[in-house]
Formats: structure tokens, sequence, C-alpha cells
């Protein structure tokens, strides 16, 4: 299975979280805090429907227990991200941002390393393994 795709998601949202966490380490609320933070919405929910959708599903169809056995475990443990950043995505307004900076700031560290913490799982356990999958199996790609 060809994860190329999924890797270079990786990185971009890696980048924008990056971008993210500078902005809530400013003292105070900065003019694009709220581009930043969609700019990451956009891409995180774009890349988790790729994955959800296609890379989860075809490695729970291996014939490899081990492969199955991983792919599980790790959408169990990692699989609520998509849900506790659309609460945190609708909680937080403009206007709730400004008035609680330093509770968002806190909240927002929680959720860039939540997402950190599931890259660098894929990104070392699982797509390593799905690229052992057959070529014939559904690619992540998108296009």
């Amino acid at each position: 299975m060809d994860v190329s795709e999924l890797r270079r998601q990786h990185r971009e949202l890696g980048e924008t979280a990056k971008t993210l966490a500078q902005a809530i380490a400013m003292p105070d609320r900065p003019d694009d805090v709220s581009a930043i933070r969609w700019q990451l919405a956009r891409q995180l929910m774009t890349h988790l429907a790729l994955e959800d959708r296609i890379l989860y599903p075809t490695m729970q169809r291996s014939d490899d227990s081990g492969i199955r056995d991983t792919a599980d475990r790790l959408h169990r443990e990692t699989g609520a991200l998509a849900a506790t950043f659309s609460t945190y995505m609708t909680q937080w307004s403009d206007a709730r941002i400004t008035r609680e900076w330093q509770g968002f700031c806190i909240e927002t560290g929680t959720i860039l390393r939540a997402l950190g913490e599931r890259i660098e799982r894929e990104d070392r356990t699982l797509y390593p393994l799905a690229e052992t999958l057959p070529r014939a199996a559904p690619s992540a790609r998108t296009g």
C-alpha cells in the first residue's frame, strides 16, 4: 500500500501544528490564530477521513493477524482525536478565545500533543506495516 500521501499530510499537519504552537506561546492573542486553527482543522479532517475510509479498513482486512491487531489497537487508542478536535473547534469561538486566552492556550497545547503522538505512532508503527501490504490493496492517495 502506498502511504506517501498520508506521510506528506503528516508533514503538513506538523508544520501547521508548529505554527499554532508558536502562536499560543505568545502572551497576547495574535491576530492570525483563528486562521491557523482553521487551517489545521481542514488539514486534519481531510487526513483523518482518508485514514478512516481507506487505511484502517484495508489494514483491518489483512490476512496477517499482526497487521489487523496493530491497526485495531491503534485505531481504538487514537480514534477519538477527530471527535475531540471537533468539540475543541466548536467550543472555542473567536470571542471566547479573546476572553479566555490562557485557557485556550492550555487546551490547544493538549490537542497539539495528542495530534503529535498520533502522528508519531502512525509514522513509526502503522505506516511501515501498511507498506508491507500488497500493491493490489486500495491506495491512500487522493486525486
